[in-house]
């Protein structure tokens, strides 16, 4: 389904009710919007993820303006501040009232731009695999090394300094298999990859116009909703350091962290008992 946003249509798929008949009358559950990761890549995997919370809320995933299915925009739209304002026109569009927004890396850091600015609105904020501000090179070498050694912090140095197809080939060999600690392949995530749609102008203008830049951590002390972060143990590309950052930054106590054992940055492969019984947890626990 497709609607509009304003200067934009949206692509996005919904799961669940929001209105449960229980047998004798009528009960609204949460209404959860999921923020795919990139920026770049669509909500395909994310859907796939976020459909078996069907069962204790509405699901609701877009493909964010300028990825998949919606419309591109133009780039200079491509940024957090209107990334952030479409989740707010989505739910006015949709007659959401006071979603709960999951963020996934890099959705994370919307999430956290649309509860900052628009802090009213949301019931609760779930942030996975997400940080507040993007980490020096350096802090992101020794944290590969922390994670796969001497190897990986060496091919992903090798990436950044000087990138070229074959310390991309190199990274792809060494460093992303350390992004899940899952032991064997799942055959419907693979045939969902190869559906995807990748749009990698969308990730060079990001990184470019404000990627590098961006720290959420002074907007934060406007968000008003409880929040819950969620952070493998073992993920090469964001640190418990990080993720306390953002526990840190949300005033009056509303933030807990929740890390993940025996998982790296995608907590949905690695651990799915733990990730799924901590946000329905969550979710239960909202006023």
């Amino acid at each position: 389904m497709r609607i509009s946003v304003g200067d934009v249509q949206l692509f996005f798929e919904v799961f669940g009710e929001e209105w449960v008949f229980t047998g004798r009358a009528f009960r609204r559950r949460p209404v959860l919007i999921g923020l795919h990761g990139g920026p770049g890549l669509d909500g395909t995997k994310l859907r796939y993820q976020l459909a078996p919370l069907a069962d204790v809320a509405q699901v609701v995933v877009p493909d964010q303006r300028g990825h998949g299915r919606s419309e591109r925009g133009t780039p200079e739209t491509w940024n957090l501040t209107t990334w952030a304002a479409d989740v707010k026109n989505l739910s006015e569009a949709l007659d959401i009232e006071r979603p709960v927004v999951l963020g996934f890396s890099f959705g994370g850091g919307v999430a956290q731009q649309y509860a900052s600015t628009y802090p009213d609105d949301p019931a609760g904020l779930i942030l996975v695999s997400a940080s507040a501000r993007r980490w020096s090179s350096e802090e992101t070498i020794e944290r590969f090394r922390e994670v796969g050694g001497d190897e990986a912090a060496e091919a992903h140095r090798r990436d950044l300094e000087a990138p070229s197809e074959e310390t991309a080939a190199e990274w792809a060999r060494v460093c992303f298999p350390l992004l899940s600690r899952r032991a064997g392949a799942d055959p419907v995530l693979e045939r969902l990859e190869a559906w995807r749609f990748e749009n990698q102008s969308v990730e060079v203008n990001h990184h470019v116009a404000e990627g590098n830049e961006t720290d959420l951590r002074p907007a934060l002390g406007a968000v008003r909703c409880p929040t819950l972060v969620v952070i493998g143990e073992d993920d090469p590309l964001i640190s418990m350091s990080l993720a306390h950052e953002i526990v840190e930054a949300i005033p009056d106590g509303l933030a807990r962290l929740q890390p993940i054992q025996r998982a790296a940055h995608d907590v949905f492969a690695d651990n799915q008992e733990q990730t799924y019984s901590c946000i329905r947890e969550f979710l239960a626990d909202l006023p």
